[in-house]
């Protein structure tokens, strides 16, 4: 596994993706075929000649296989790597903007390159200004997958961006104080997670287990047992969970059933009906522990990357860090440029300040609980 920046939180190559997504488009909002983004990693930086780059994709047509299968310098593992900053149950806030057959968060079961195109999303031409650092750290906005199987999680950007300025303006404020802002990481698919002691926790000393679950909402708790799985925990896919549930037939002495199993985008509403012999809590308690409804990670604030990044720690160690060397956003509306950067007061008071990252910001997706407790 390639090292990453801590900045942009991407390695060599997926910089370099984005980099030929940025050349080849005409503008922000075109789209380009991937193959012709693949054409150019493939020929210009790897040296592969035409007809071996037409013959890996010919290969990719008839079957995409998972990252692992391939060779670091083909196209079937760039075609991956790009396709993951694309995908919306991967990533917080993806990279890239995906058009076609990319599959979905059933199997992750694309198409070849032909059948998707690309381009860099709003995220990517906010948050890397051209020849500047990164606004926010991308590492800890997207999260990172580390090379010693620990992650760095994703935090909601209105979060993460509103703690680094009160941190900015407020070095000495406390972890307690920062986690009103920032109350914990927030993934994608959404979930649940908790407690805030393992949170603090977590923050506190820079690295440390987090337990995530799939959000499971009772439906009916009576003459039947009926509950909808409504989300998924970080990492996890659909088809691997219903397998997982379908299996616990040959396990249990009260087998669940699948009413229903409808997604649509990143929503999701599986049913599962039981006979009243089993509560719908103890129904919970069995997918939590005998699927991956439930998964314990062990994350961390920063890593030592490429760029000879070394701050480790606390989450407010890094983010004084990051707050030194990221860009700032902030811009005057009269278009002069800012001799420093403003405090929240002065923005307030004078109105005379606007920010791209405005435009970006979302509501949260995981819930985060008080304790694990069901």
């Amino acid at each position: 596994m390639e090292q990453a920046d801590f900045l942009t939180g991407l390695n060599p190559l997926q910089l370099r993706l984005t980099e030929v997504c940025r050349a080849l488009a005409e503008n922000e909002r075109v789209f380009i075929n991937a193959k012709d983004v693949l054409a150019v990693i493939a020929t210009e930086d790897w040296n592969m000649d035409d007809e071996t780059f037409e013959e890996e994709c010919e290969e990719l047509n008839c079957g995409v296989a998972s990252i692992e299968h391939y060779d670091p310098e083909s196209v079937g593992y760039a075609y991956r790597v790009l396709l993951k900053m694309g995908l919306p149950w991967r990533n917080r806030y993806p990279l890239l903007d995906l058009k076609g057959m990319i599959g979905d968060f059933h199997d992750e079961h694309p198409f070849g390159p032909e059948s998707v195109e690309v381009r860099r999303s709003k995220y990517a031409n906010i948050l890397f200004p051209f020849h500047k650092n990164p606004v926010l750290p991308v590492s800890l906005l997207n999260g990172v997958v580390l090379s010693d199987d620990t992650e760095i999680p994703s935090h909601n950007l209105e979060e993460l961006w509103m703690g680094m300025e009160h941190l900015r303006q407020d070095p000495q404020l406390s972890l307690r104080e920062l986690m009103e802002i920032m109350p914990g990481p927030d993934f994608g698919p959404g979930g649940v997670m908790g407690g805030f002691d393992a949170i603090y926790a977590f923050y506190e000393k820079g690295e440390g287990p987090l337990t995530l679950r799939g959000q499971i909402d009772t439906v009916i708790d009576g003459g039947r047992t009926r509950i909808a799985v409504r989300s998924l925990p970080h990492g996890v896919l659909l088809n691997t969970v219903l397998t997982q549930i379908k299996a616990l037939h040959a396990t249990e002495s009260c087998p669940p059933f699948i009413l229903k199993s409808d997604s649509e985008g990143m929503k999701l509403d599986i049913i599962i009906d039981m006979p009243p012999t089993i509560s719908a809590d103890e129904l919970k308690a069995v997918l939590y522990r005998k699927t991956d409804l439930e998964r314990t990670v062990h994350f961390r604030c920063a890593f030592k990357d490429c760029k000879g990044w070394t701050v480790e720690g606390p989450l407010i160690t890094v983010l004084k860090e990051a707050v030194a060397q990221c860009s700032s956003a902030w811009k005057q509306k009269n278009g002069q440029a800012l001799k420093h950067v403003p405090f929240i007061r002065d923005i307030i008071r004078f109105k005379g300040f606007k920010n791209p990252l405005n435009t970006l910001t979302d509501a949260r997706r995981t819930v985060i609980l008080k304790t694990h407790a069901l």
